[in-house]
């Protein structure tokens, strides 16, 4: 606590001695320019950090607008060299002469092209002499800038294809800058459009060992709009700052016979390797013929395949990021979980922003970051299979798996639905499924929704503690009682529950409720049990007559299954997530969404039908006995094993466990 303690206060006095500088600079400024000069310079800065976009806690943002990237040109642009080859084309010594009037460029020329170059002033231009008069050489193209424009950025453009604006050039040097400014300015390449769509970066896929072009599937979310960094590019329209040219050597023989697109592959790769990143900023989009295709060389492909996640004793390392340890039916989940593989012999971890849980007795480390750039630098050192559980820890597993390690996307639930009205949270949290996981999720309704943009996961479901959520022989069930879980977010849905119950006026049985929120409902026929520990929930799922749960939407609901175990009859809706293990009429009730009139009823026929109870109940039983956390952690450290297996031999992952223990 301590040291915890110690290091806030050491970023503190960091961040004091950090604004103090820039004050200083500011006056220092002031000085050198004049007011005058000071004032226009503050104006443009103002102007473009006025438009703001959203930048989630992972890094992810959407403020990088154009009109912000023109504002920060203004007073921020850097030198750009232009290294330009293809086939000649009429229009070009137009397009030459403007990107030099308009960013002050230099132009490199593939040989063919010089003749294209009579509108521009001598000293702007240089022939590059390659072997391939029509592609540059990478190697010469990085030789010539280190001769004569050290301390330059440098982007490639194929002329072949429709030419891009200064403009859009403007926004790669902004992104190559601004996008994760305290990391290492690295390499940027743009979306590309053709007649069959958008197609915002390449994608190594795990499950085949091939670069594909990142999918769109069926449904938009808006995710190819989605800035995000990518393991390779093409060369057309890559953009690399001058100090990753600075940071980053390729010896000439891991280049020798790939063409530009295979050599900028393998330059982006041995960034990579040294923590110099690579950024699809998918808002600039080029229009090209065809999408190039990437070969990856045996060494990147053997370097992406071919991990270790095992220790010393040759055992398997997993290690579950979570968000936080807060109560949550999904986080307990993953900590089950984590205790299950522990049990099983696979090391297992728990990194989080916050301190280990004291509502649950999880039996494995806990490490507690303050923020996810301090797990990540932590997390991409561990030779571990990493696992996202929830979408924004799944940019830093992503990060963190890059060079080390296997990456693990554990689908709780597909987070589209936390952004109901935000089209920007959706498109992010689509974005974040990408093809280097491996998926694995508890519902075949989540496999649905991921295939509908492209992506896998193999199917397991969860589980429940069956030494705790059971039927008490002797505890007395009361007959007029009516039981739910009394939570206002919204997915949940406790208002309409709410609203039947009130509805039923002098008729409305006792109202059990449990949670962390006893103001949620007052009424002198509620009781509300805080923060109950499991064997307290299971006292009243044994208590209760009925057990309702509402929600509009579950990744799976795990307290309807608990409910089923402990022989509570339950009445539900259609949350999506519950749809594989609740059948309506054999082990519980489902009601329409919303239908209030239609809950009434289902309240009214349970309460007085005893033997209908019955019949659920034992529905319910023989159910919830082919969920036990046994049974389903069994095949979840067969599948932890399965990707340690693929990892170390460098081999595709394939599916060899069970679809689900739900049949």
């Amino acid at each position: 606590m301590l040291r915890r303690v110690v290091r806030k206060a050491a970023k503190v006095m960091s961040l004091v001695a950090e604004r103090t500088s820039a004050a200083i600079f500011q006056v220092s400024l002031l000085l050198d320019l004049g007011p005058r000069a000071y004032a226009v310079r503050r104006q443009s800065l103002r102007r473009w950090r006025a438009y703001d976009g959203a930048t989630f806690m992972n890094g992810i943002s959407t403020s990088l607008t154009s009109s912000r990237a023109l504002g920060w040109y203004r007073v921020e642009g850097k030198p750009l060299v232009v290294a330009v080859h293809g086939a000649a084309r009429a229009d070009l010594d137009g397009w030459l002469a403007e990107v030099h009037r308009e960013l002050g460029a230099q132009l490199i020329l593939a040989e063919p092209l010089a003749g294209c170059a009579g509108r521009l002033p001598r000293q702007a231009w240089t022939v590059l002499d390659s072997a391939d008069y029509e592609s540059l050489d990478l190697p010469s193209v990085l030789h010539t800038m280190h001769r004569l424009h050290r301390n330059w950025d440098l982007v490639l453009i194929d002329v072949s294809h429709p030419l891009p604006s200064s403009e859009d050039l403007i926004r790669l040097q902004y992104a190559a800058h601004e996008y994760h400014p305290e990391e290492l300015a690295g390499f940027v390449s743009p979306a590309y459009r053709t007649t069959e769509g958008v197609m915002a970066g390449y994608q190594f896929d795990r499950r085949t060992g091939e670069v594909i072009g990142s999918p769109v599937g069926t449904r938009d979310y808006g995710q190819d709009s989605i800035a995000r960094y990518v393991l390779t590019a093409a060369a057309h329209g890559f953009y690399a700052t001058s100090a990753a040219i600075d940071r980053v050597d390729v010896p000439g023989r891991h280049l020798a016979g790939l063409d530009l697109d295979g050599q900028v592959a393998q330059l982006v790769r041995q960034g990579w390797a040294g923590n110099v990143r690579t950024l699809c900023f998918a808002p600039v989009v080029f229009d090209v013929g065809t999408c190039p295709k990437i070969v990856l060389s045996d060494e990147s492909r053997r370097s992406l395949m071919q991990r270790v996640v095992t220790d010393d004793g040759g055992r398997v390392n997993v290690i579950f990021v979570l968000p936080a340890t807060s109560i949550s039916g999904g986080i307990r989940a993953v900590l089950e979980i984590a205790n299950g593989l522990a049990d099983r012999g696979i090391a297992t971890e728990v990194w989080s922003l916050q301190d280990a849980p004291d509502w649950f007795d999880l039996l494995v480390p806990v490490r507690t970051f303050d923020s996810y750039s301090d797990l990540l630098l932590s997390l991409r050192n561990a030779d571990a299979i990493k696992v996202a559980t929830w979408w924004e820890s799944a940019e830093i597993v992503w990060l963190g798996a890059v060079n080390h390690g296997m990456a693990v996307y554990l689908i709780q639930e597909f987070e589209t639905w936390f952004f109901p009205d935000d089209p920007i949270g959706q498109a992010a949290v689509a974005a974040s499924y990408r093809h280097e996981f491996i998926g694995l999720t508890e519902a075949s309704y989540q496999q649905h929704e991921l295939e509908q943009i492209g992506a896998k996961a193999t199917m397991i479901p969860h589980g429940y503690d069956s030494s705790v959520f059971k039927v008490l022989p002797d505890w007395p069930r009361e007959h007029d009682t009516v039981l739910a879980l009394g939570r206002s977010f919204f997915q949940k849905n406790f208002a309409m529950t709410a609203r039947a119950w009130k509805s039923m006026g002098e008729r409305r049985p006792e109202l059990l409720l449990f949670g962390t929120e006893p103001d949620i409902l007052a009424d002198e026929r509620v009781d509300y049990r805080v923060r109950p520990r499991d064997p307290e929930v299971n006292e009243l799922y044994n208590t209760a007559t009925v057990f309702v749960q509402t929600s509009r939407h579950e990744g799976f609901c795990l307290p309807v299954l608990e409910a089923m175990a402990a022989g509570c009859p339950v009445i539900t809706t259609d949350s999506h997530g519950n749809r594989d293990f609740c059948k309506d009429g054999e082990n519980c009730i489902i009601v329409p969404q919303d239908d209030t009139d239609a809950l009434v009823s289902a309240i009214e026929h349970l309460l007085g039908n005893p033997e209908e109870q019955e019949r659920l109940r034992r529905g319910g039983l023989a159910t919830a006995a082919r969920y036990t956390w046994p049974v389903v952690l069994d095949s979840v450290a067969e599948f932890y094993r399965g990707v340690a297996k693929s990892g170390a031999e460098g081999a595709v992952f394939i599916d060899e466990v069970s679809e689900g223990n739900a049949n």
